[in-house]
Order: C-alpha cells, then sequence, then structure tokens
C-alpha cells in the first residue's frame, strides 16, 4: 500500500484531503495553517555528518508545507529523540542550525519535547497566519509553471551517497495561484497537482536538473512548485498550464502512472531500479 492510500485510511474524514501542505483552521475570525512533519535518517536520507546544515535542512522541511499554503510561518514545535551516540557537541551544532533557519524564517520556537533511543527521529509543527489564499488547484485559466529554484540535488546526493546538501529558505511569491512543496520529490509534487487539478493539462519543458532521473527520485527536494499568471522575478519558469485539456507532460512525453513509492519497496536498490525503469521507458 502507497502512502497515499495509508493516509486516506487514516486520515479519510478530513476536509479536502490533499488539497492543500498545510491543514487550513478558523482562528478567531481568521484563517490559519498548521502543520506536522515527522523525520528519520532512514526514511528520509538526510545526512547526518554536519549537524548544523542538518537542523537548518529539517526546519526549511517542515516550514516548506506551510509556505505552499500561503501562511507566514509564526510559531514552531518539535520533538526530537537523539541518539544513543550523539556528542554533546553535535547537540549543540544541531541546535544551532534549527535557530539559524528559524531566525532566517522569522519564527518564533514555542516549546517541545526530547528523548534518546538506538536511531535518531525529528518531529517538527508549524503554524502561522495565511497571507493570500493558494492551494493544490490550479485554477481554470492559462497560467505559467515555476519552481523555487533548481531540482535534483537532494536526489543526486542519495544516489552517489554525498552529504545533503543545504536547503535554501523557500518564499512564494503573492501572485502564486496553485502551490504544493516537492517533498516528495518533484515528479510525486507535480502528480499530485495534476491529481486535484485534472481540469487542466500541466506541460514541463526543459526542467533545471542536471539529470532527468533526478527528478522521479523521492528524496525531498522541498522546492516550491506553483503556478502564476504572472511573470515572477527569482524563479524558474518550466512550462505551462492550459485549461480545456488534461493530462501531465514532460519534455513532450505523456506521463500516464505515478512515480513509484519508496514505501511499497523493501530495499532502496530495488526502488532506485524501478525508477531508472519508469524513466527508460519514458525517455530511453
Amino acid at each position: 500500500m502507497n502512502e497515499y492510500a495509508l493516509i486516506r485510511h487514516l486520515f479519510g474524514d478530513v476536509k479536502d484531503l490533499f488539497k492543500t501542505d498545510a491543514q487550513l483552521i478558523e482562528v478567531a475570525g481568521q484563517t490559519w495553517g498548521i502543520t506536522c512533519d515527522s523525520f528519520s535518517l532512514e526514511e528520509d536520507l538526510f545526512t547526518a555528518d554536519d549537524p548544523h546544515v542538518l537542523g537548518q535542512n529539517l526546519v526549511t522541511a517542515t516550514l516548506a508545507d506551510l509556505i505552499a499554503t500561503g501562511c507566514k510561518p509564526a510559531f514552531y514545535e518539535h520533538t526530537l529523540t537523539l541518539s544513543k551516540t550523539s556528542s554533546e557537541t553535535w547537540v549543540r551544532d544541531f541546535a544551532s542550525g534549527i535557530l539559524h533557519a528559524l531566525t532566517q524564517a522569522g519564527c518564533q520556537l514555542v516549546g517541545g519535547d526530547m528523548g534518546q533511543a538506538d536511531a535518531f527521529a525529528y518531529t517538527g509543527i508549524a503554524l502561522g497566519p495565511q497571507q493570500h489564499n493558494v492551494s493544490r488547484v490550479i485554477p481554470n485559466m492559462p497560467q505559467r509553471l515555476y519552481v523555487s529554484g533548481e531540482l535534483g540535488d537532494v536526489n543526486e546526493s542519495v544516489l552517489k551517497r554525498l552529504p545533503t546538501p543545504l536547503l535554501e529558505p523557500r518564499v512564494l511569491p503573492a501572485s502564486a495561484l496553485a502551490a504544493i512543496d516537492t517533498s516528495s520529490g518533484f515528479m510525486d509534487a507535480l502528480w499530485q497537482l495534476h491529481e486535484v487539478s485534472p481540469h487542466v493539462k500541466i506541460e514541463v519543458v526543459n526542467p533545471p536538473v542536471k539529470d532527468i532521473r533526478f527528478l522521479f527520485g523521492a528524496a525531498g527536494e522541498y522546492e516550491l512548485l506553483f503556478t502564476s499568471a504572472e511573470p515572477v522575478p527569482g524563479a524558474i519558469c518550466i512550462g505551462t498550464v492550459t485549461p480545456g485539456e488534461t493530462g501531465v507532460y514532460v519534455n513532450g512525453k505523456e506521463i500516464k502512472v505515478s512515480p513509484p513509492d519508496p514505501r511499497s519497496f523493501t530495499s532502496l536498490p530495488d526502488y532506485i531500479a524501478s525508477v531508472e525503469k519508469q524513466v527508460h521507458e519514458l525517455f530511453g
């Protein structure tokens, strides 16, 4: 069973499931977003050799869901399960990375919890007021498709067993009409946009990536993938959205099935082989 089927079983009665990256709630007449993200080094494949970078990346990854819903991060909590082998220096550097990322985002740490076990684990919780209404549902009008930065670097680091690169802070422009973060890779995000917006045709042309395989990997890039009817300085235009037509295309090839879900595989090599098989069938 893949991730989205599991979510439907666990949270099927949640309003507008899969239509927004963060859950929206009404607080004293104002719309707020709230998100909760859990991470393990085994599943999310972030490396821990540089604890300062790891701390920054975990905050950036948690906040991305909130930002993709048009919300400004305001408050943050976390729970941390430290490995029994963690040194005091490692913990200090990890904490400095967390605080640095929160300061960059203008977000306040208000609490949390800490434990210890054989393996490291982390959960971030963030909330903030919605500044403009945006969801994964693409409006029925011509738009351009944008991404907030270069793609593929995290998936490349996994395939080549390199340190996880630093994730830069994400900013969603006020002109964004629909948005999602690439927390499970670019192609998963593109497919989710297509799933909730089957009334439009999404075309991607020459996305900014070294190797097309890196678009299909599920390692979280946490870039913002969004649409806008206006030019967006600083973002990379990678395609178009056309109303009245359907389907999702990358470099002229129609993507007819979702990318492989790593949770459906018992080993990382088997999952990588499945990704490479899909890419080969599409692009040769």
